[in-house]
């Protein structure tokens, strides 16, 4: 291993490009990458969905989740069935095995099996059967109308809304925008009870007639001599004032009467019990969600731009609200902050017990390792998220404990005497099992986690990567490159005359345009000069103070108790054993409460009440406008009107 040490220390070009290349691959890959708030992943997990309006739950488990299950029972695959029959639909969630391969063979066979059942109730809707992905929301979109009960301002409100809608899709960050609780359109047709006995109609006759009326079908093509003609039946009506005028009666006189001739026809929605106030005002929200292969930070912020600059018609207003970005921004600027105070503190530290020199190599490692790692996580595929973020401030504290290890024990064969080639060589090698084994237990406590399957594996499989990674470039680094940067002897002479004598090794064309590129640089570092002396005496002041303290500190405390403890090791065990029971006595005995998954403060407060089925809306309806009361005078008791809140009833 000495031969390698030495073939990397002669060889300390090559040694500085690879770190080079390591940071700014690492740095364009960090630049590269997604950002989201969670990793982005398909769920090995496919949704049965029927909808059977007016049913009971008995009578949707006896009529749809029982067939589903019984015909599905058979597709190889399935590790488990969860069926739940609610009023109005019902819902078969298959769970497939771990291993499974190809998720899109199951799905086609579990959609062929469903599509064979012969025996569905007549008025069940057609089967939906979906594979579950997990589609997260970056950022919600809430337009505001005015407090107008009536139904024309809740269809000028949806047209607002549509219209927002349909300019957030033409946004180039944004592909997904969905209105959430919008009612479906509804055309309502009311003919009284006198008019269909005097022309002697019924209901299903009326639905017939318009059913047959209102078609767009094919019709075939007619060729002729010169082209061919595509023929069509087109007499497709979407809105109520078309609907009003289908033929509905002949009589016998020629005279035909129409819908609208006979009743009325308006455009509704659809009758649900169902109220949406944002701020106190009828509102509704556009949920922008992001896809796997968009940028939340970039979305969020063309999201917010387009709000703060789209002028809606008087009456109407916008605002955003659970912006997911705002949680990913903070945990970026911690991992910012953190690496710099993790920098900063190595540096100060080994400055004041070392050396300026050898504190400031030793802190480089920080951002090579977080360099290294965020290139490793590109070529892998993973993305910048709450998790991979988290691995790195985890591993943030631990990747330079290798390269401290060996930098201050070449320091310590330097104070031996020897040359700085065989104190790096010597010190190196050293340590080298040591680090190695230290190193070696972290990665195979997390080498577990990558090997984690279902959800969960899924869910946390970027967070072995980043803490391997880091801690395998960090090694890598305090091996090989560290102990090159350590090797050379500092230059004695003044740095004026090394950049003489730098100038003077220059071609004649060449010496000139250095020179003064030269003069120019030293023009602007020149004022920098007595500071970084001041410096230099300041820390060469603490050094001289710090290592006579710690000198005394070793002498008179550590020393004698390390004798003592070396003296009485069964005294020593025996209190680590005491103290790891009691430990556990606590746990057991709820002092010390044992939670797998904390419960943690949200920025979100929800708020439910639970009326008997039956419960008319008017009731639901003022039982949350207390609630949005009370919720109104706690914010102005506290910390004033928020800037948006959303109350759905």
């Amino acid at each position: 291993m000495k031969s390698v040490l030495r073939w990397a220390i002669r060889n300390t070009p090559a040694m500085n490009t690879a770190m080079i290349v390591v940071m700014v691959a690492g740095a364009l890959s960090l630049f590269s990458m997604r950002r989201e708030m969670f990793p982005e992943f398909d769920l090995e997990i496919i949704l049965v969905t029927v909808p059977y309006p007016g049913a009971s739950p008995e009578e949707v488990e006896e009529g749809i989740c029982q067939k589903i299950e019984e015909a599905v029972r058979s597709v190889n695959g399935i590790k488990k069935q969860t069926s739940i029959a609610q009023e109005g639909s019902g819902f078969v969630v298959l769970e497939l095995e771990a291993d499974v391969r190809n998720v899109q063979k199951i799905l086609n066979e579990v959609r062929s099996e469903v599509d064979r059942i012969p025996s569905f109730p007549e008025l069940a809707e057609d089967p939906e059967v979906q594979q579950v992905t997990l589609r997260q929301p970056a950022i919600r979109v809430a337009v505001m109308g005015p407090n107008d009960p009536s139904p024309e301002a809740e269809l000028r409100l949806r047209q607002v809304v549509e219209q927002v809608r349909e300019d957030l899709l033409l946004l180039p960050t944004v592909s997904q925008a969905n209105i959430l609780g919008e009612k479906a359109y509804q055309i309502d047709i009311e003919i009284p009870e006198e008019t269909l006995r005097k022309y002697g109609l019924t209901l299903r006759q009326v639905a017939n007639i318009v059913r047959r009326e209102n078609v767009e079908v094919p019709a075939g093509n007619m060729k002729g001599t010169s082209q061919e003609v595509l023929l069509r039946g087109k007499n497709k009506k979407l809105i109520g004032r078309d609907i009003a005028r289908l033929p509905l009666i002949t009589q016998p006189n020629g005279i035909v009467l129409t819908v609208g001739d006979l009743g009325t026809v308006r455009d509704e929605f659809e009758d649900t019990d169902a109220i949406s106030r944002i701020n106190g005002r009828p509102g509704m929200v556009i949920s922008v969600d992001r896809t796997s292969s968009e940028d939340l930070l970039a979305m969020a912020d063309d999201v917010r731009t387009y709000t703060a600059s789209r002028a809606l018609p008087p009456g109407y207003e916008m605002t955003v609200w659970m912006d997911q970005s705002v949680d990913v921004r903070d945990r970026l600027r911690m991992l910012v902050r953190n690496g710099i105070q993790g920098l900063i503190l190595v540096f100060l530290v080994l400055t004041i017990f070392l050396e300026m020199r050898l504190a400031f190599w030793v802190a480089l490692g920080i951002p090579i390792s977080i360099l290294g790692a965020g290139a490793v996580m590109f070529y892998l595929g993973h993305t910048l998220n709450m998790l991979s973020m988290f691995a790195f401030l985890m591993a943030l504290g631990i990747v330079v404990d290798d390269a401290i290890v060996i930098g201050e024990n070449i320091y310590e064969h330097r104070q031996r005497g020897r040359r700085f080639v065989e104190a790096a060589v010597a010190g190196t090698y050293e340590v080298l099992p040591s680090v190695m084994a230290s190193v070696g237990t972290t990665v195979i406590a997390f080498i577990p986690l990558l090997y984690v399957s279902g959800v969960m594996g899924k869910f946390i499989a970027v967070l072995p990567v980043v803490v391997i990674a880091m801690l395998a470039i960090s090694l890598l680094e305090g091996i090989f490159v560290l102990p090159c940067h350590l090797a050379h002897e500092p230059k004695k002479q003044g740095w004026v005359r090394q950049i003489h004598a730098v100038v003077q090794r220059q071609p004649g064309p060449l010496r000139w345009t250095f020179g003064a590129a030269t003069l120019a640089v030293v023009a602007v570092l020149a004022p920098l000069g007595y500071p970084l002396r001041a410096l230099g005496r300041i820390f060469a002041w603490l050094q001289r103070h710090a290592t006579t303290w710690l000198d005394a500190f070793a002498t008179r405390c550590y020393r004698p108790t390390l004798q003592r403890v070396t003296e009485n090791p069964a005294l020593v065990i025996s209190i680590g054993v005491a103290l790891l029971l009691v430990s556990l006595g606590f746990v057991r005995a709820g002092i010390t409460p044992f939670v797998i998954m904390p419960k943690l403060d949200s920025n979100w407060i929800h708020a439910k009440i639970v009326y008997p089925d039956g419960t008319p809306a008017a009731v639901t309806d003022r039982a949350t406008q207390r609630l949005e009361q009370a919720f109104l005078q706690v914010s102005r008791q506290l910390a004033g009107v928020p800037s948006g809140y959303t109350i759905l009833a």
